[in-house]
């Protein structure tokens, strides 16, 4: 009954910690290019293009050099962030995005983009934030998570809580 119990503080303490690391202030990102989110969806850009996989694996990559390159091999516009791309290229650099959205890994948490996106039909905005109308890269998230605001979603989305849905 003792080792049950004791069991039980153990996983309490454990969440209280993950949550704690959760909401911990991610120090602000410096990323390569100043990319303008909000110009190339509103020239019809579908996130998909530059975060590829996202509709079809557990995860979504963030846009290589080469993802760039595909439109702005030949200069398009007299914007110094475009010509780094290439410069980028030249070097044979790669693009070091700086991931500003991370399930901490002592979460013990998984998440599938693939069944969010496109099973569930959960536009990226509910979780990304208003990432569509940025014109220079966030320093941080613009959405803070912990385990009550994806409960909370599940809730609402009337899908499961069970904590081995996301917790293996």
């Amino acid at each position: 009954m003792r080792a049950v119990w004791l069991r039980g503080v153990l996983v309490v303490a454990g969440m209280i910690v993950l949550l704690l690391a959760a909401n911990k202030p991610a120090a602000a990102a410096e990323q390569p290019i100043a990319f303008n989110h909000k110009a190339h969806v509103s020239k019809g850009l579908d996130c998909a293009i530059c975060h590829r996989y996202v509709r079809e694996q557990a995860f979504a990559t963030l846009p290589t050099i080469q993802t760039c390159l595909m439109c702005h091999s030949a200069k398009m516009s007299d914007n110094p962030e475009e010509a780094k791309i290439r410069e980028f290229a030249k070097r044979g650099e790669p693009l070091r995005w700086q991931r500003l959205y991370a399930i901490p890994p002592d979460a013990a948490a998984y998440f599938s983009h693939r069944r969010h996106v496109t099973l569930g039909n959960i536009p990226c905005a509910t979780c990304h934030g208003p990432m569509a109308e940025q014109t220079t890269p966030p320093r941080r998230a613009l959405v803070r998570f912990n385990m009550d605001v994806c409960v909370a979603c599940h809730e609402q989305q009337k899908v499961s809580t069970a904590c081995v849905t996301c917790h293996r």
